[in-house]
């Protein structure tokens, strides 16, 4: 799969630069939208870098630190200075290649990043775990492999609280939620997908049950080098907590997932009342209407009305 193609008309209009011997360093853009796409050439040379505090919130008027949302890197782009995001406090979004290996200390410091997308167009290896390892939040990422598919993953929130024990003057650790566990299923830079799914008892034990059907409804719908064994587990989850899977994809509008659940005969009458009654309260006409045809072709009896 190619890396996402970038019209003209959705390039940021004002770049400063600098030219180096390896190419171009993107040092700061300027009065541009939320929606920051950036070349992946200059004057004809390729732009291979961003530099320190290129995007950091500042005094000056430019497109960064609160402006900006998304942010699509240039597909040559080989390495990311220091703090070169830093305080962009509502960077959702990042879009990127595995051009880029490394990235400078405290990149996405002060960001909430919640969405990667990596494009990969020589093998395996990525910043992916860089990335991770700055954000403590959950993150949601869909890696584009060219020839094998797409797999999408979550990555939960996790924390460190430091706790004293002050009748024995020990200060420890304590480690919150099961993102931790996760962002350790890498080796040289690269996903380990089988360590990721032998994971998922810690999200069981540790995560929400939205959070946990989010998980497993991510593997199930995009199994990307999935095994038989950790299928079964994802699977026997989701039907067990078939209420929180609903809760997700209707808070979603997941139409696609929804479908999803029908196609593979997920559902039981008492989630599917559950879903009817989510989606009629929240006003989801398209995914009421879709949740009344399950239930009428899957248990054959007349509809309900509701009054929207």
């Amino acid at each position: 799969m190619a890396m996402i193609e970038k019209d003209q008309g959705q390039l940021c209009q004002e770049i400063h630069y600098q030219k180096t011997e390896k190419g171009i360093l993107i040092t700061g853009c300027y009065g541009v939208d939320a929606q920051v796409v950036l070349p992946d050439e200059i004057e004809g040379i390729r732009v291979n870098g961003i530099g320190d505090y290129a995007f950091a919130e500042s005094e000056r008027d430019r497109t960064g630190g609160s402006m900006v949302t998304e942010i699509r890197l240039p597909s040559q782009v080989t390495e990311i200075g220091r703090y070169a995001f830093y305080r962009c406090r509502n960077l959702k979004k990042l879009v990127l290649t595995d051009s880029l290996l490394e990235i400078g200390g405290g990149a996405f410091t002060g960001c909430n990043l919640s969405e990667v997308e990596l494009y990969f167009q020589r093998g395996e290896q990525s910043c992916l775990k860089s990335i991770l390892d700055e954000m403590r939040f959950a993150i949601r990422v869909k890696l584009f492999y060219p020839k094998e598919g797409t797999a999408s993953l979550l990555f939960p929130e996790h924390y460190e609280e430091a706790v004293e024990n002050t009748p024995a003057r020990i200060l420890f650790t304590q480690h919150h939620g099961a993102g931790g566990y996760y962002r350790q299923c890498f080796y040289d830079r690269k996903l380990d997908y089988k360590k990721y799914d032998e994971l998922f008892f810690h999200t069981v034990v540790q995560e929400k049950p939205r959070i946990v059907a989010e998980l497993a409804l991510n593997r199930l719908r995009y199994p990307f080098r999935l095994t038989s064994n950790a299928r079964k587990g994802y699977e026997t989850y989701v039907r067990e907590h078939l209420e929180a899977a609903a809760d997700y994809l209707i808070g979603q509008e997941d139409v696609e997932g929804l479908r999803f659940l029908g196609a593979g005969g997920y559902w039981t009458e008492a989630a599917l009342n559950y879903g009817i009654s989510a989606a009629a309260e929240r006003k989801e006409t398209e995914i009421l209407s879709i949740l009344m045809d399950e239930k009428h072709k899957k248990f054959k009896r007349g509809r309900k009305k509701f009054e929207l």
